[in-house]
Parts: structure tokens; sequence; C-alpha cells
């Protein structure tokens, strides 16, 4: 058996998982539409957002969901921010858990900017609320600081 590289989600894509994130982000966010890269077998889910935080005019936020329940939620807009929130194994001495967030301005992969992700909820509607939640509080605000600042969202 080969081991798993570290840093990567465990598992193929649960497709149906892509569908209920879909779903419930549509359904919280009227500026939102969702796609998925293959509708049969898709690996990742592309929400569209048609504005942005801040200065941004648009968003992507790209989601990859696993049949072991690792994610990864990617946020991306046109004025060159990234960020992720993440669930699944990796080799940074911190956070101790799966869950780990790559801040702003280029979701980074440097061990010494990698935190703990705020987002502890685990289902797939929830994890899609509680990145609802926090994309609102940055447009809102006009800021993507406070992305990871909540106490467990939704």
């Amino acid at each position: 058996m080969q081991e798993a590289e570290p840093h990567s989600l465990r598992g193929a894509i649960d497709a149906g998982a892509l569908h209920d994130f879909r779903t419930e982000f549509e359904r919280l966010e009227p500026v939102a539409s969702g796609s998925l890269d293959d509708p049969v077998s898709p690996d990742e889910l592309r929400l569209r957002l048609d504005d942005g935080i801040g200065t941004a005019t648009s968003a992507t936020i790209t989601v990859r969901w696993s049949v072991q329940s690792d994610y990864n939620v990617h946020y991306s807009d046109d004025a060159g921010r990234n960020l992720r929130w993440d669930v699944h194994p990796h080799d940074y001495p911190v956070p101790d858990g799966d869950g780990h967030y790559h801040p702003p301005p280029d979701a980074s992969n440097d061990e010494d900017d990698v935190e703990e992700s705020c987002i502890g909820v685990t289902e797939i509607v929830l994890v899609a609320r509680a990145v609802h939640q926090l994309w609102r509080v940055g447009y809102d605000s006009g800021t993507v600081d406070p992305l990871n600042d909540a106490d467990n969202p939704p």
C-alpha cells in the first residue's frame, strides 16, 4: 500500500457532497452560482461570486470534498487574494489537528503562515454555512482580514 502524500485529501472526491455544498451556498447567497467541473465525475465545485471583498469585483470559491470528509475550500478574487480552509492530514508543526487555514494574500503553504481553522464543524451543509458566514463578514467589512476570526461558525 502506497503512503498518501502529506498535505493532500484522503479518498476520492464525493460528488454528492459537492452538490450539497453548492445547493446550500446558493440558497444563502444570491450573488453566487455554482458549477461542477464534470457533471458525472467531478473533482471540484466552483462557486462564482458576482462581487468580491473590498476592491474585488468578482471572486471564486473552489471546493474539493472527499469521501473521507477531508476538504479544501479555496477563495480567490480578481484583486489577487487567495486563502483556504482545509481539513486533511498535513505535516505542518501547527495546528495539531487536520483543520487548518492558509491566510491571505496568497494562501501560502509556508509552515510559519498556516493557522488553525476557525471552522470546527464537519458536516457538509454546516461547513457551507460557515464559509458563507465568513465570506459575508469579509464582504460586509470590505476586508479579508476577519475570515478566520470567528468562533466555530456557523
